[in-house]
């Protein structure tokens, strides 16, 4: 090493034999963590022979640095309530073992989620939390190489990182099953963008359909959506609330329809509006369900029925796997891919009821 040059914390680590994040965890005596007492006396004593100095306190940008303390979590929006919760969840779980979170918003775009991939992969942060589904799994298990990676979203066998997931087919089969059961054979999905990226719309859809296929072949399941462009999604913060109004708004004209079953929350709230607007009772004239259970939802005047799919309990989760691989020196690495995998609960309020007569 030149004379003139400081030494590295990454080089500390190295000397120590172990991670980076693992090294500045131990020589900033961050609280929640623990370690062998032959691993910290390593880490210091390699600091000390190579005369690396601890900085007394952050610099006066503080939190808006990426460091070794940071987790990044990469979100489609913050006007979502799913995201917004899954995201202060995480944050909750980071602090309470002395690291900051930050956020950076992708809104469905590629580009801008493989530019902040390749970004991540030269930032000394702790680590990396997908509250999505990558759109490219290849620059994203590359990432996972270099820098800890979990993943929140649909199940999918063929991502290499560490998963926190949920089966999206199984909840648009008990959403189907419900509606069969209340007596409703005709309904429609509305949906944001459908295609094979956005894997849990799809698969949501999927079950619904091979539900009625199986279980009422003379029932039938009007689908319509709306494609959003990443700059609409940035530009709009309604652009959900909007789909679901103007895509119920089509549907009204179909005399046989029943029942609404929106992508998530946010596009039933579109739904639900719509329905109002023209005078139409819910759940008397039109049900309306969707999925993921948003804390609006719970609210008397909303009274959705949707289905929970644990928002909070996968960010805590995500986290706890996150914090375990950033523990692990290198050389401790497991050599297996941990999936914990939640499942889905109907929550059933006043938005839905036996369909009309007549």
């Amino acid at each position: 090493m030149n004379k003139n040059s400081r030494p590295t914390l990454s080089q500390v680590a190295s000397l120590a034999g172990v991670s980076t994040s693992s090294a500045s965890l131990i020589l900033n005596n961050r609280e929640g963590v623990s370690f062998t007492a032959e691993t910290i006396e390593r880490v210091h004593t390699a600091a000390a022979q190579l005369g690396y100095m601890v900085k007394s306190s952050r610099s006066s940008r503080g939190d808006m640095l990426l460091d070794e303390h940071t987790i990044v979590v990469l979100a489609p929006t913050p006007i979502s309530p799913y995201y917004a919760t899954l995201v202060q969840s995480i944050d909750q779980s980071a602090r309470s073992c002395g690291f900051e979170t930050m956020v950076y918003y992708t809104y469905r775009d590629p580009q801008r989620e493989n530019h902040l991939v390749i970004l991540l992969r030269k930032a000394p942060v702790a680590g990396v939390i997908f509250t999505m589904a990558p759109q490219a799994a290849e620059p994203v298990e590359e990432l996972n190489r270099t820098v800890p990676v979990v993943v929140i979203g649909d199940r999918d066998r063929t991502l290499d990182v560490d998963t926190v997931e949920t089966r999206n087919f199984v909840a648009g089969v008990m959403i189907a099953r419900y509606l069969l059961q209340l007596g409703h054979t005709h309904i429609a999905y509305i949906s944001t963008t459908l295609n094979s990226v956005n894997t849990a719309r799809t698969q949501r859809l999927e079950g619904l359909q091979q539900t009625f296929r199986e279980e009422c072949p003379e029932g039938t399941i009007l689908v319509r959506s709306r494609d959003i462009t990443p700059v609409e999604e940035l530009n709009t913060t309604l652009v959900e609330h909007q789909v679901g109004f103007q895509l119920c708004q089509e549907c009204l004209k179909e005399s046989n329809l029943t029942a609404f079953v929106a992508v998530n929350d946010m596009v039933a709230y579109g739904v639900m509006d719509c329905l109002l607007s023209n005078n139409h009772r819910i759940p008397e004239d039109y049900s309306v369900c969707a999925f993921d259970n948003n804390f609006p939802s719970r609210m008397t005047a909303v009274s959705l029925t949707t289905v929970d799919s644990h928002i909070e309990d996968k960010g805590h989760n995500a986290f706890d796997i996150l914090h375990t691989k950033i523990c692990q020196s290198p050389g401790d690495a497991p050599a297996y891919i941990t999936r914990i995998e939640y499942p889905h609960q109907l929550i059933v309020r006043g938005s839905t009821a036996a369909p009309r007569i007549g």
